[in-house]
């Protein structure tokens, strides 16, 4: 399930399941055909009973960390809300958008860090406290509490705070190029479903967003 691009280190029985993966010579700049085609098929397949289904474990693991599900959304929830809102997911970027549409149909939280941005390999940990965390939109830093769990590069850095936010300094960009791509569960997660969607995923960005796509 891993490589040595990530490791898991939060306690077995905490249960969060997650598979990372890195993508080389990217495209982030132009919706090329394939994109397009893909994007429009996986609107037409999402089904809002069963994302909602796959992601109702994430509540719980909130409440279990003492993280209120309201103020701390789960990203997928955050997607499932905008999606509800506004009839459809808010326009980013080649690559967000694609792995934004595949996170609210699967249900699993979807993230990707431009790897020029970090050093592998990556963790998901417990905090320890007093972590700096900028977060993404965010004008401010903020110190992390104890006992929460995080994703950190191996200098320490903190890419993302739960599957809730993801720092400032990773996303991605027009001109980013290549990228560390994490797909989180959570413990009433199915890993063979995790594999399936992280497999997909991958193969879906390799045939839409290569540099050498049209």
């Amino acid at each position: 399930m891993f490589s040595p691009i990530f490791c898991l280190l939060t306690p077995p029985d905490l249960g969060l399941k997650a598979i990372a993966f890195s993508l080389h010579s990217l495209s982030n700049l132009h919706y090329s055909s394939a994109l397009q085609a893909s994007l429009v098929r996986l609107r037409n397949n999402f089904n809002l009973q069963y994302s909602r289904r796959e992601m109702e474990g994430f509540n719980a693991l909130r409440l279990r960390m003492g993280r209120s599900p309201k103020r701390f959304p789960a990203s997928p929830q955050a997607l499932l809300d905008q999606y509800q809102r506004h009839s459809g997911l808010r326009p980013i970027s080649p690559i967000v958008d694609l792995y934004n549409q595949w996170s609210l149909n699967s249900g699993l939280s979807i993230g990707a860090h431009d790897l020029r941005r970090l050093q592998l390999p990556a963790s998901l940990t417990l905090t320890q406290g007093g972590e700096v965390f900028h977060a993404l939109g965010s004008n401010t830093s903020q110190l992390l509490p104890t006992g929460e769990y995080a994703y950190l590069d191996a200098q320490g850095q903190v890419l993302c705070r739960m599957e809730y936010r993801q720092c400032e300094a990773t996303a991605l960009h027009a001109n980013s190029d290549s990228a560390l791509f994490i797909v989180q569960g959570h413990p009433d997660t199915d890993p063979q479903y995790l594999q399936r969607i992280a497999a997909d995923l991958k193969a879906d960005l390799m045939s839409c967003c290569a540099s050498c796509v049209a």
